[in-house]
């Protein structure tokens, strides 16, 4: 006789976890713990280790009570938090508390049954870390310019406050030429043929082709170009109903804002150097496309161009043509 498979949904929060968990007669009991090590003992003690887990990606909240599952050989999911958003809003439910979360989560696992979660690798984890400090690390230095140039339109500036600010911006430019170091080093350890085959294709520089191998975890669960070209909100979207609604189609910026913006960069410069990019931006310039609709079209382009050096494994080509059929 099968097994029935029992469902626990999690509502991660900084500090406590809602639990809703179902016995074998699909009666559900909720729980409350705290997000600490004995939390997660405690709600293995209410349920086992063979539960199905589910809970939301909330940012690095959930990260620890998933490899503590992980540890514990239980079978986990990590859902969207907007599908479970969406879920939620299907239902019609109008009240929103954690402990009700928690309940509608459950159901989802119950209802959907999710893909169960895959442990990435250590490596992804470090660079993520070191990218995500480079990328804050730049920004700070665009404000700290920005504040730099208020002040030196004063008509008393103060000498003292911008050597400080000029000081921090060498000590940040410094520490920033050294993660960079250390991120190259770890994803040449890592992924050293996805760097070599990225950083082939004219415009994608250095630091896009960190972004695209760490954002995708080494594009382990990427199936096509168009699953990363929607991974980076770029897909083009229509709205439109009737006579009465007739939205302009647009790309559907649901996705990586941050490695949008840089591949947007990246399509400046690859329209110049990447004869592929250049000829399609031509190409639809001519056609009446405004300049920002064709440097989308040739973002698109570098992604289609990525997907297929790290599918087959080789370098870019630029006088490669596809076979005829």
């Amino acid at each position: 006789m099968e097994t029935k498979k029992l469902c626990c949904g999690i509502d991660v929060s900084h500090t406590k976890l809602d639990v809703c968990y179902q016995n074998n007669l699909g009666e559900l009991f909720h729980l409350q713990v705290g997000n600490n090590n004995s939390g997660f003992q405690k709600i293995i003690e209410h349920t086992g280790v063979d539960y199905h887990f589910v809970m939301e990606a909330t940012g690095v909240y959930y990260i620890r009570l998933a490899f503590y599952l992980h540890q514990q050989s239980c079978k986990l999911s990590v859902v969207n938090a907007l599908s479970i958003k969406r879920y939620i809003q299907m239902h019609l439910e109008r009240n929103k508390t954690d402990k009700k979360d928690a309940g509608w989560i459950c159901r989802y696992a119950i209802e959907q049954n999710p893909p169960y979660w895959e442990m990435p690798d250590s490596a992804y984890f470090e660079s993520k870390q070191l990218y995500n400090t480079i990328r804050e690390y730049t920004e700070q230095i665009k404000r700290i310019n920005n504040q730099l140039h208020s002040l030196r339109l004063l008509p008393v500036p103060s000498k003292d406050t911008i050597k400080s600010l000029e000081k921090i911006i060498l000590c940040m430019e410094k520490e920033i030429k050294q993660l960079e170091q250390k991120l190259q080093l770890l994803l040449v350890e890592w992924q050293p043929e996805q760097l070599k085959s990225v950083s082939s294709i004219k415009g994608i520089g250095k630091r896009a082709a960190a972004m695209l191998i760490v954002f995708t975890q080494g594009f382990k669960h990427t199936q096509s170009h168009r699953q990363l070209i929607s991974f980076a909100g770029l897909a083009p979207t229509q709205y439109s109903s009737g006579s009465s609604i007739q939205g302009k189609p647009r790309i559907y910026k649901r996705g990586g804002k941050n490695l949008r913006d840089v591949l947007y960069m990246c399509s400046m410069n690859a329209m110049k150097t990447n004869a592929a990019c250049k000829t399609l931006y031509e190409r639809l310039r001519a056609n009446g496309k405004t300049g920002k609709q064709a440097l989308i079209a040739v973002c698109n382009k570098l992604l289609k161009q990525v997907f297929a050096v790290v599918k087959n494994n080789t370098l870019y080509q630029p006088n490669y043509c596809s076979a005829k059929p």
